[in-house]
């Protein structure tokens, strides 16, 4: 029997614990997982804090390891200055899913960690063709491997209904907006 030991490392870029349950359930058959929790477009911070605790909690259930980049708004506004009014989906997004995937493919290879992938792409509200391009291209750049929402063995929507399902069951807090601040008042 394939112990945690002998599966390849993979870091999971997670947005939120909702996003990331069954996720995290799907990874742990191929892979052991290590959570990357890189969110600087999360607003205000006590948003933050709520789906960084929810985070946690999702990495003690699954017995994941968890790793949480430096909170520095600052560099996510100096990232997607000029888009301040895209519409949630709008160009300003693609930009945001970039700018933490390439956080995580610089991790990855720090840790030497050749797989990685991110939470973004469940989301029914969040588009993953993009997703799954950006993470391709940066992968490519760092000689890594992204795992694409695609190469799971069910749709987008399998994925999510069960991510629902097991986010209720272990009450992780669920937010109601993408995350940043020109979000909410969308």
């Amino acid at each position: 029997m394939e112990t945690s030991q002998e599966k390849p490392k993979l870091l999971l870029h997670t947005c939120c614990a909702v996003c990331g349950a069954y996720l995290a359930e799907i990874l742990k058959n191929k892979f052991t997982p290590v959570i990357f929790f890189c969110n600087p477009n999360i607003h205000p911070a006590e948003e933050y804090a709520k789906r960084k605790k929810s985070a946690l909690k999702l990495a003690e259930i699954y017995n994941i390891d968890f790793i949480e980049d430096k909170y520095d708004p600052s560099k996510w506004f100096e990232n997607v200055k000029g888009l301040e009014k895209e519409p949630e989906g709008g160009a300003r997004c693609p930009v945001c899913f970039a700018a933490r995937l390439r956080k995580t493919a610089e991790l990855a290879k720090e840790k030497n960690i050749r797989f990685f992938t991110t939470t973004l792409a469940v989301s029914p509200y969040k588009n993953e063709k993009i997703i799954n391009e950006s993470g391709k291209k940066i992968a490519g750049k760092y000689s890594l491997a992204f795992i694409a929402s695609t190469d799971f063995d069910q749709t987008k929507q399998e994925i999510w209904n069960k991510t629902r399902q097991l986010a209720k069951e272990y009450k992780f807090y669920h937010q109601k907006y993408c995350g940043c601040e020109f979000s909410i008042k969308q």
